[in-house]
């Protein structure tokens, strides 16, 4: 069987997966929400359960669970939990398994050295050798991977709309991408013709505002797994969605009122880091899980550029679709309707 292509941006707190089938550009979103040992099988016939094994420890995928092992920090590129999203993201496609090669990423900070921006060679073969491991489902097949590419994060997803834009070559494009764990960010010189600078934070992530959520919703009898903190920052204006995770209505308000507070204080850090890395770009493009919760302080903070602040079209999924394209092999792909799995 020939092997096939996925692009895999296996962020910290959700995986997009990107593959071309006859033409037509597909991706899939997968949350990470793992907790150890097993689940007892579904009543309903039509409910999956997915029991996973590493070595001697079960795992299994629970979108809800308080015991929902923590994915945000950067150590997980390297560990069980990386192994599992990937595996667990590639069922969602839908395609049944077989031998598949993949290009994942790494953060900047963990792709590159710090010290003179050459390619950290320890840190990629260590996340492809993390992909390549053992795992088993229970009472399931898995896709045999049998080769991995590593890629930086945050710069290739911006290749198509640099190309469409018509950028000069003497524009200087600023691309920030903030994802759950790491702040990322890249100046690129042209359409990519260059890559003048990058710059990494691993402190600083939508993850300051999930713990926050986590937090909060602790205090109003609601733990809750991380997935669940992070749909409620994402679904905050919808108060139908807001009572159905919340057990203490009376506390709503100040929930609410702390996850504004947080999202306020990420967007200035990231403006304000923005800023002292790139001061005067033509052009800046936000990426990224989180780049919805941090345009307006960074259209703020780069107020006289107008409409060269740009929030790329679904940001989240931008990285996997452009890596997906860019090992394309010159296949003809039309862009399709984007799809979200939750597993």
């Amino acid at each position: 069987m020939t092997p096939r292509k996925f692009a895999v941006d296996d962020g910290s707190t959700n995986v997009k997966v990107s593959w071309i089938e006859q033409g037509e550009l597909h991706t899939v979103i997968s949350p990470n929400s793992f907790r150890k040992n097993w689940k007892s099988a579904a009543l309903r016939k039509d409910k999956k359960i997915f029991n996973y094994t590493i070595g001697s420890t079960k795992y299994t995928y629970d979108m809800t669970s308080d015991k929902a092992l923590e994915t945000t920090h950067v150590d997980y590129q390297y560990d069980d939990l990386n192994l599992l999203s990937v595996h667990h993201a590639l069922l969602q496609t839908g395609i049944e398994p077989g031998p598949v090669k993949l290009v994942v990423t790494l953060p900047i900070t963990e792709y590159y050295n710090a010290e003179d921006c050459q390619k950290n060679e320890a840190k990629i073969a260590r996340k492809r050798d993390n992909l390549m491991r053992q795992i088993e489902l229970n009472k399931g097949e898995l896709f045999d991977i049998i080769d991995v590419e590593v890629m930086p994060e945050s710069l290739p997803a911006v290749l198509s709309t640099l190309t469409m834009q018509s950028v000069s070559q003497f524009n200087r494009s600023l691309v920030i991408d903030i994802g759950g764990t790491t702040l990322d960010m890249g100046v690129i010189v042209g359409e990519f013709d260059d890559v003048s600078a990058i710059y990494g934070n691993n402190e600083i992530g939508v993850s300051m505002v999930t713990d926050v959520a986590r937090k909060s919703l602790a205090v109003a009898d609601s733990d809750s797994s991380y997935l669940v903190a992070n749909e409620l920052i994402k679904q905050r204006d919808n108060l139908d969605f807001v009572r159905e995770v919340v057990n203490d209505e009376t506390q709503i308000p100040a929930i609410l009122e702390k996850i504004e507070t947080k999202i306020d204080e990420l967007g200035k850090q990231v403006a304000y880091e923005a800023k002292k890395f790139a001061k005067n770009p033509n052009r800046v493009y936000l990426v990224g899980g989180g780049a919805s919760l941090i345009f307006p302080a960074v259209k703020k903070a780069y107020e006289t550029l107008g409409e060269r602040v740009v929030l790329v079209d679904e940001p989240q999924e931008a990285l996997a679709r452009e890596l997906c394209l860019y090992h394309a092999d010159g296949e003809a792909v039309n862009m399709p309707e984007q799809e979200v799995v939750n597993g």
